[in-house]
C-alpha cells in the first residue's frame, strides 16, 4: 500500500502567537476483515441446522459427524457472499488546514478546516437479483420502476426477483470512490488561567456515503434505503453524519493549605447536536425486489393524489373504528405539513437519512472536594466526588430528554391497482385510542433521559 502524507507546522508573529498547521496524505486503518470472512460463512456449501427435539439428547463431542442426519437434506435456499477480484480495503485522502491564535489570559482561539475522500469505501450489490426493466414503471405521482416481483404475490416473489431461483441473495463486496467528510470548526479554550478552564466550540460537518456498510454482507446491504432498488444507491447522507455539534464546558480549581491542606473543584460540561439522522420508507416490498421496508417514501402534492386502502381497528373498550381513504389522505397530509423537510419535498422522493432528530442538549457536572497531607514525605489524598449526568433534567424536567421515533414507515404498501400502488396510513396510540399516525417524534423515556447520580470516593497515595 502506498500512503503519501505531507504536513506543515508554521508559527509567527510576536512570541509566536500564530500557529498554522495542516497537511494532507492518504491513510489506511486496520483491515475490517469481518467483511472478508463472510464469503467464508456464506459460501453456499457450509451452513446446515437440525431440529431438535426431546427424542433426541444432545452433548458435546469432539466427533464433528455425531449428529449428522443420516438422510440429509439439502436446504431449499442459501446466501452466498462473495468479493470483487479488484476490491481493495478501505483507505481515505485526508486533508486538514487550521490556525491556533493565542489571546490573552493564555486563551487559544483555534479555526480548522477538514476534508477527507474516500479513496476506496465498501459498496455491496446483489449478482442474483433480477434488474427491473427500463419501461417497467408505477402509474400515478409515483413513477419509480417495478421490478419483477412486483407483478406477482406470496412465494412467486422469490422466483420472480432471483437470477437463480435457489440463491436467496448473492452480496458481492466491491469498491467505490464515492463519498466524503467535511468539516468547519470554531474553538475558544482557557487552559488554565488561575485555576479557571473553559472550552467551547462548534462543528459544523457533512457526510456522505453510498451506504453505511456494518459487519454482515446481506444485512449491509437490505438496510439500505433507496429509490430504484439497492443495486443503484446514490450518495446520500452517512449513518454517522452530525450536522451539528457544540461542546464545551467550564471549570474552576481552588487548592489551599500547603503539608495539609485540599482543595475544592467544580466542573460544568455541555454537549448539544443533531446527532441521529433517518429515513422514511414503505413498510413491506413496495417495488417488488424482494426486499422489506428499504423503499424511500414518495411525498405527494396532495394525500388525495395517492390509492388507500379503508381499514378498521378494534379499540381497547371494543368499539371498531374505520378509517375510510379520504382520512388517511386528509391525515397524511397533515403529517407532511408538521415536518418543513417532508413539506419541501412534495412532488419528489424524501433522501436516505434526509431526516434530523431535534438538538439536544445536555450537561454534566462534577464536584470534588479533596483533604490531603504529607505522610513520610509523601502526598496521602482523601478525595470526595459527586457526579451528576444531565444534571439540567434535575433543575427542569422537561430539559436533557430525547426524542423518539413513532415510525420509519408512516405508510405501508398493500398492493398494485391498475399498476398504482395502494397504501394504508400507519397509526399511533394517543391517549389510549388507535389514531391515524399524527406525530413524527415523541419524547423518550430511557434511563439516559433523566438525571442521574453517583458519590464516589478514593485514596490517593
Amino acid at each position: 500500500m502506498l500512503e503519501p502524507r505531507l504536513g506543515f507546522n508554521y508559527r509567527t508573529g510576536n512570541n509566536n502567537q500564530l500557529q498554522l498547521r495542516g497537511g494532507t496524505g492518504v491513510f489506511t486503518g486496520k483491515p475490517p476483515y469481518v467483511w472478508v470472512s463472510n464469503q467464508v460463512g456464506n459460501n453456499g456449501i457450509l451452513t446446515g441446522f437440525i431440529q431438535a427435539d426431546n427424542s433426541r439428547t444432545y452433548r458435546f463431542t469432539p466427533n464433528v459427524s455425531e449428529f449428522i442426519p443420516s438422510t440429509p437434506t439439502l436446504p431449499s435456499t442459501f446466501d452466498i457472499a462473495a468479493t470483487d477480484n479488484d476490491y481493495k480495503f478501505p483507505q481515505v485522502w485526508k486533508s486538514d488546514l487550521a490556525a491556533d491564535y493565542r489571546l490573552p489570559f493564555g486563551a487559544i482561539a483555534t479555526v480548522e478546516l477538514m476534508y477527507n475522500k474516500n479513496v476506496n469505501a465498501v459498496r455491496y450489490f446483489d449478482a442474483n437479483l433480477e434488474p427491473a426493466a427500463d419501461t417497467a414503471k408505477f402509474r400515478g405521482p409515483d413513477t419509480r420502476s417495478r421490478f419483477p416481483g412486483s407483478y406477482v404475490s406470496g412465494s412467486q416473489v422469490n422466483s420472480a426477483t432471483r437470477i437463480n431461483d435457489n440463491v436467496a441473495r448473492a452480496a458481492v463486496m466491491t469498491t467505490t470512490d464515492e463519498g466524503f467528510y467535511r468539516a468547519l470548526t470554531f474553538k475558544l479554550e482557557l487552559p488554565n488561567w488561575r485555576g479557571l478552564t473553559a472550552m467551547l466550540a462548534y462543528t459544523r460537518s457533512e457526510a456522505k456515503d453510498l451506504m453505511s456498510a456494518g459487519s454482515i454482507a446481506s444485512g449491509s446491504f437490505t438496510g439500505l434505503r433507496t429509490v430504484e432498488g439497492n443495486n443503484k444507491p446514490v450518495l446520500s447522507w452517512s449513518d454517522f453524519d452530525i450536522p451539528h455539534r457544540v461542546i464545551g464546558y467550564l471549570g474552576y480549581r481552588l487548592e489551599y493549605g500547603d503539608a495539609r491542606g485540599g482543595a475544592t473543584q467544580v466542573y460544568l460540561s455541555y454537549a448539544g447536536a443533531q446527532s441521529a439522522r433517518y429515513s422514511y420508507v414503505y413498510a413491506g416490498d413496495m417495488n417488488g425486489d424482494g426486499i422489506q421496508n428499504n423503499d424511500l417514501l414518495f411525498v405527494p402534492q396532495k394525500g388525495a393524489d395517492l390509492s388507500w386502502e379503508e381499514f378498521s381497528v378494534t379499540q381497547s373498550n371494543g368499539t371498531k373504528t374505520t378509517f375510510t381513504a379520504a382520512d388517511q389522505a386528509a391525515a397524511f397530509d397533515a403529517f407532511i405539513e408538521q415536518s418543513s423537510y417532508l413539506r419541501d419535498k412534495r412532488g419528489g422522493y424524501s433522501e436516505r437519512n434526509g431526516l434530523l432528530y431535534p438538538w439536544l442538549h445536555r450537561f454534566d457536572l462534577s464536584f470534588v472536594q479533596e483533604f490531603y497531607l504529607n505522610i513520610g514525605h509523601r502526598k496521602n489524598t482523601l478525595q470526595l466526588r459527586l457526579d451528576m449526568f444531565n444534571v439540567g433534567n434535575f433543575i427542569n424536567s422537561d430539559w436533557g430528554v430525547g426524542n423518539t421515533l413513532i415510525t420509519d414507515r408512516p405508510l405501508s404498501f398493500r398492493k398494485v391497482v391498475d399498476g398504482a400502488p395502494v397504501y394504508r396510513l400507519a397509526t399511533q396510540n394517543i391517549n389510549g385510542t388507535t389514531s391515524l399516525i399524527r406525530d413524527a417524534l415523541i419524547s423518550s423515556a430511557s434511563g439516559s433521559d433523566v438525571w442521574q447520580a453517583q458519590v464516589g470516593i478514593r485514596y490517593i497515595f
